[in-house]
């Protein structure tokens, strides 16, 4: 009997080829584009396999509910996402618009951007609005509205000390204390509703979420820190005590976090708190299953089931001894969102990989007031934990390879999206250390792509960078890659009171001109990013 020869793969036709390689991942599609020149042709015919090693390369994800149809070709998206990548190297620092702060709500600790819009909140006099900035014609969600003294407390004893809203999620969560007799005995609550009326969320779970007593436990001091955040499905209620000891002894600071699934339950038993004497900045979302704790180390967790505690994954130690860290850069967009609910202010098409992008924060070397450090770190090592396997993980076997360390100006500031870091540096030193030289605005991307979409724009650094901490006589070296570009634009000291980084938006605050020597802000001046029509049409 006659054994028919087996087909070849190559000799499959084209389209099919194309087809079986996109169930690939991109690293794949890479080498079997380069193991013959029928597949590298294949490669360089197909728009749907660049698309697919683009996303990877710039570490993003298609945005949720977002499928290809006729009006958005697989083409015109990679045109597109090329063109993006290409117009950040390229941004125009002088072109800018104003937009005007209202008078009660000029103090930036109460003052953020989400989804295109300013959520602004005076807790002195129990006011919050939300309004949009410069929207855009093909905005689809535009939500402007104010809430009263009367609107936010729900009973005339209660007094609001946050209130948080998420323009993407429709949702606004006010979180209020009630004093009760004795007067030290107080009850904590946070009410849920929508961003463009007054009545309950239709999503959630209940009107008010309720605390565990191991997170609140009936007084308030001076001295602590009530904060909520919302990040798409979850909200969180952030409890920090500070206790001051006699004598020389140094404070001991202990906080307690819990976490909500807000759309299916009103309570949770997911509650972490941290261990006595080590203090925390806060934390971030990685995922919708993971949470970092940061502090003297970054602690992760596994958080897959909100009706039990978190779970421990693993304790990254830090370098050296820290103290005064910064909060972690707020990581909660396009991360913890559940697709089939999703409703971005503006429907873009992609959203970063939770498991490819950056952390970014500032911390103190212990008893060295003049060392301060910029920490940008990858998140690709918390989701790679095969490091040893070992439950405590040395900076030497996580750190080097995936950070990068700054030296860090006290009147420097940073913000970091997905795998963009913008922060200000000193325009220069100056022979004359006490001459204020300004300062300028570097932009510093991180993606793998990033060396050829720049377009011989920007300086690649790739060779490790080296710091001294002059207290230990240490030395630390780390080696992640990345594309700088330092814009043609200098500021005064008194200029840069912050820097807010969204989507394809730079908001920089700007000084409250009736009142300079404030920390107040008047205004914030915005500069677009313009790369094309990237917003898909409804």
């Amino acid at each position: 009997m006659l054994l028919r020869p087996r087909a070849k793969f190559l000799s499959l036709a084209e389209e099919l080829l194309s087809y079986i390689l996109t169930f690939l991942s991109c690293k794949d599609i890479l080498r079997c584009s380069s193991v013959c020149k029928a597949l590298r042709q294949t490669y360089l015919s197909s728009s749907e396999l660049q698309y697919i090693t683009e996303l990877s390369g710039q570490q993003l994800l298609p945005a949720p509910g977002m499928d290809l149809d006729n009006n958005s070709s697989i083409y015109k998206r990679l045109q597109l996402l090329r063109d993006k990548a290409h117009a950040w190297f390229k941004l125009d620092i002088h072109s800018s618009k104003t937009v005007f702060i209202p008078e009660p709500f000029r103090r930036l600790t109460n003052t953020f951007v989400v989804d295109g819009h300013l959520c602004l909140f005076n807790e002195d006099q129990q006011l919050a609005k939300i309004f949009p900035i410069l929207p855009k014609p093909s905005q689809q969600i535009v939500i402007e509205h104010e809430w009263s003294l009367e609107s936010l407390r729900p009973v005339p004893n209660a007094d609001c000390f946050d209130v948080i809203m998420d323009p993407g999620e429709n949702l606004i969560a006010i979180a209020y204390v009630i004093f009760g007799l004795p007067t030290d005995d107080a009850k904590i609550y946070i009410d849920l509703g929508v961003l463009d009326g007054d009545g309950a969320h239709p999503q959630a779970a209940g009107r008010t979420l309720f605390l565990s007593n191991t997170v609140f436990q009936g007084n308030i001091l001076a001295s602590d820190k009530l904060e909520i955040t919302i990040c798409g499905k979850y909200i969180t209620f952030w409890h920090t005590r500070r206790r001051s000891f006699v004598y020389d002894e140094p404070n001991e600071e202990m906080w307690w976090l819990q976490i909500w699934d807000w759309r299916h339950s009103t309570t949770s038993n997911c509650v972490i708190s941290g261990p006595k004497g080590q203090d925390s900045s806060g934390f971030c979302f990685l995922g919708n299953d993971r949470l970092l704790t940061v502090s003297k180390d970054l602690r992760l967790y596994s958080i897959e089931n909100l009706s039990q505690a978190p779970q421990l994954l693993a304790c990254f130690l830090m370098p050296v001894s820290m103290t005064s860290i910064d909060s972690p850069t707020p990581m909660n967009d396009d991360i913890a969102r559940n697709g089939g609910l999703q409703l971005h202010a503006q429907r873009t098409m992609w959203t970063s990989d939770p498991k490819n992008r950056l952390l970014g924060f500032t911390a103190q070397i212990q008893n060295d007031a003049s060392n301060s450090f910029t920490f940008v770190i990858s998140t690709r090592i918390f989701f790679d934990l095969q490091v040893g396997r070992m439950a405590t993980i040395p900076w030497e076997c996580w750190g080097p390879l995936n950070s990068r360390i700054f030296p860090h100006d006290p009147q420097c500031d940073f913000d970091v999206c997905g795998n963009r870091v913008l922060h200000t540096f000193p325009a220069t030193s100056g022979k004359d250390s006490s001459q204020d030289m300004g300062y300028k605005l570097h932009l510093m991307d991180f993606s793998p792509l990033a060396v050829e979409r720049r377009q011989g724009l920007g300086k690649v650094v790739s060779e490790p960078s080296t710091i001294d901490i002059t207290e230990s006589a240490e030395k630390l070296t780390t080696f992640l890659p990345y594309v700088v570009v330092e814009f043609d634009r200098t500021f005064d000291a008194d200029q840069l009171i912050d820097i807010w980084f969204e989507g394809d938006r730079i908001y920089l605050p700007k000084p409250n001109t009736e009142d300079p020597d404030s920390d107040t802000a008047g205004e914030l001046e915005v500069i677009d990013i313009e790369w094309g029509s990237y917003i898909l049409q409804s």
